[in-house]
């Protein structure tokens, strides 16, 4: 059964649900979210996505829990109790949503016995587009702290970044045993700065807040948060057995915990500024009122989170069924109208990717108004939806804009005939094809590997992943169009010389070399002190873990899950570039495309590239000794965290799987150890051992 959902097509409800539990994993990992192909999808596109899955396959397991788990996060975890939860929405057009609203007051009341449903008090509150965060404080110093994660209770942990976290005290002024709810984000004018610090430096600029907010958290080292302009405003309280003494409602308890007459916990510091304000709703005029203020809030908002404010009625309502990881009855998040727009598309701008993929972006020569911001460009998806509707110079479309990002066309008003397609790659002219992603999406395809399009980026892309940070994409294209610099390796090489006959100033040229070599710049005054720390550099070769580097190639659908697999399995990176497909496959994790990807890729092009490059890096493998070619998975909650016992097996050689697979030898259980990889172990015959045996092995 074909499906279409706006500018997606989906062979069935199969593959539907597939990009549902892709984009879960995404926004958990990342922030955001982007689809197999490499496109954006928005959050209402996501809840639509969302919502039609759950019409198609009600039981489908991506509806379940707060949002679907399929792959297991690397790293400790902070288990959250109670679960951090996330809730139900109110969306579509307005009366679809009083609908929902209605029906929720009125569920509510039923449920508490209310005489009427007048009597249930909602409170709300802007719904902040950030991180979700709950912190830990025990006799109030700060014990821990955790993201929401998908299952609403393994919460990665980011405790290590709290100090550089605007509005997180390390000590509360009373000693309570309590958990902080809050939102962690970038405002608005703090992110146009750091974006703004990023393009003078000639890095890449962040795409919204949000995506800019989880890389940072994402970052293993806390001093790489320093500076970042990142904070948290608190919205409510968990944990904590004495608050009746000091609030009964939520209007009360956000009063509470920012009070600047220090009465109350006065974390922000800020005079109550920026913490999630609520207000008792009775009226959809007071919705309407706060939708419209959000334009003039210095973060992005897409909702308003209402919930019924007397406390005790909260608690009574409970979740919806017996689990405590399902939405709560008593909360429901009322997204705001989609804003939109109506433009003429006076052409479209084709580029090709690092992928190969070209990507068709509108463009518009009267610019149109959203989010308060004047947009003469935006996003068309992909290819075979832009034919479909008739997308091409001169359309009338109608677009959107969340996030305060590029604008998505939502739907074509007048189409046209002849959408202007290239028959050529537009980097290197070679004759395009035509490619049917596996979620149904069709696009145009650049098949040159040489294409210099695919250089840029790919470069960009090889650098980004060994953590080479300075070179942006038009200084990368400065140095592929300079002529001086043919190869990936000749990065490595590259001189001041090569570079300032190609619009390269001294310094500018420089701080290119020192991005590639990972060397600190100085001072303007100190190059010359640069350029010895480089050279110095030169000479010894840049260590990389192996299955980092594997990442760093860009092999389609081959990342760094990928790289640690086949390291694991070969022991030599040798090994892996001769490798046929049938001995790919032999890998764990690695299906048939990916196999036939990776063995393209080396026969083809990567080959004596791998050489090159080695002349520069020197690869780390795993470890050998006693546990070498033991596969384990850890689960559940381990004292001092799972992050020692990653290192102790991977020190004598072992390795540690995110998942129970066919290959894991042992599944290690901690403390509070959930059905889901116990019961796959059962099924699949793998030995469940606990910490004290895996100590005895060690």
């Amino acid at each position: 059964m074909a499906i279409a959902i706006g500018s997606r097509a989906f062979k069935n409800v199969d593959a539907l649900e597939k990009l549902v539990i892709h984009a879960a994993t995404e926004y958990e990992l990342y922030g955001y979210v982007e689809d197999f192909d490499g496109m954006e999808v928005a959050d209402p596109e996501y809840d639509a996505l969302f919502k039609e899955l759950r019409k198609l396959k009600p039981n489908s397991p991506a509806l379940q829990g707060t949002s679907p788990s399929t792959a297991a996060t690397d790293g400790d975890v902070v288990k959250h109790d109670p679960p951090m939860t996330s809730i139900d929405k109110s969306d579509g057009d307005l009366a679809e949503k009083i609908d929902i609203y209605s029906k929720w007051r009125q569920d509510c009341a039923d449920a508490l016995a209310l005489d009427d449903v007048d009597d249930l008090e909602v409170a709300g509150s802007f719904k902040h587009d950030g991180l979700a965060l709950r912190v830990n404080y025990v006799n109030g110093r700060l014990v821990s702290a955790g993201l929401r994660p998908r299952d609403g209770v393994n919460g990665t942990d980011v405790t290590r970044h709290m100090p550089n976290i605007d509005g997180v005290p390390k000590k509360l002024p009373h000693p309570y045993t309590l958990s902080l709810n809050g939102e962690v984000e970038c405002w608005l004018t703090d992110f146009d700065q750091v974006n703004a610090a990023r393009d003078a430096a000639g890095e890449d600029i962040f795409k919204n807040p949000r995506n800019y907010t989880a890389g940072c958290l994402g970052r293993d080292d806390p001093n790489e948060t320093k500076g970042s302009r990142l904070r948290v405003t608190w919205y409510g309280i968990t944990g904590f057995d004495d608050w009746r003494d000091y609030y009964k409602t939520a209007v009360a308890r956000a009063k509470w915990a920012n009070n600047p007459q220090n009465d109350g916990l006065n974390l922000q510091g800020d005079n109550g500024k920026g913490y999630f304000v609520q207000v008792r709703l009775h009226k959809f005029s007071h919705l309407a009122m706060m939708e419209d203020h959000a334009k003039n809030l210095p973060y992005y908002t897409d909702g308003v989170v209402l919930m019924a404010n007397n406390l005790d009625y909260f608690e009574e309502l409970g979740h919806r069924g017996d689990d405590n990881v399902k939405p709560p009855r008593g909360a429901l998040a009322w997204k705001y109208v989609e804003e939109t727009a109506e433009a003429v598309v006076s052409s479209i701008e084709w580029n090709a990717s690092r992928t190969g993929r070209v990507v068709p972006t509108a463009i518009f020569d009267t610019p149109f108004t959203l989010a308060d911001t004047d947009n003469s460009r935006a996003t068309c998806n992909n290819y075979g939806w832009m034919a479909d509707q008739g997308l091409g110079p001169g359309a009338k479309v109608e677009c959107k804009k969340g996030g305060k990002i590029i604008p998505n066309i939502l739907r074509v008003i007048d189409p046209v005939k002849d959408v202007g397609a290239p028959t050529e790659c537009p980097s290197c002219g070679t004759k395009l094809k035509l490619h049917t992603s596996d979620s149904g999406n069709k696009d145009l395809q650049c098949a040159n590997q040489s294409c210099p399009a695919k250089q840029i980026k790919g470069w960009i892309f090889y650098l980004q992943k060994l953590a080479c940070k300075g070179i942006g994409a038009s200084a990368m294209e400065q140095i592929c169009n300079s002529g001086t610099v043919s190869s990936l390796a000749g990065l490595y090489s590259m001189t001041v010389d090569d570079l300032t006959p190609h619009g390269f100033s001294e310094r500018q040229a420089t701080l290119a070399m020192a991005a590639v070599h990972k060397v600190k710049p100085g001072k303007p005054e100190d190059n010359d002190k640069l350029l010895a720390k480089i050279e110095t550099a030169k000479q010894t070769k840049q260590s990389v873990p192996a299955a980092q580097f594997f990442a760093a190639l860009g092999i389609s659908g081959a990342g760094s899950t990928a790289g640690k697999a086949l390291v694991t399995h070969f022991q030599d990176f040798d090994k892996i570039r001769r490798a046929s497909t049938d001995e790919l496959l032999e890998v764990d994790g690695i299906g048939e495309t990916t196999a036939e990807a990776i063995h393209s890729w080396f026969d083809q092009e990567g080959y004596n590239l791998i050489d090159d490059l080695l002349d520069h890096v020197e690869l780390e493998l795993p470890k050998t000794g006693k546990l070498s070619g033991t596969n384990f998975v850890l689960t559940g909650a381990f004292d001092g965290g799972k992050k020692q016992w990653h290192t102790k097996i991977e020190d004598l050689g072992g390795n540690v799987q995110g998942s129970v697979g066919s290959k894991t030898n042992y599944l290690v259980a901690g403390k509070d150890v959930g059905k889901g990889k116990t019961d796959k172990a059962k099924k699949v015959g793998v030995p469940i051992i606990t910490v004290d045996d895996l100590e005895k092995m060690l």
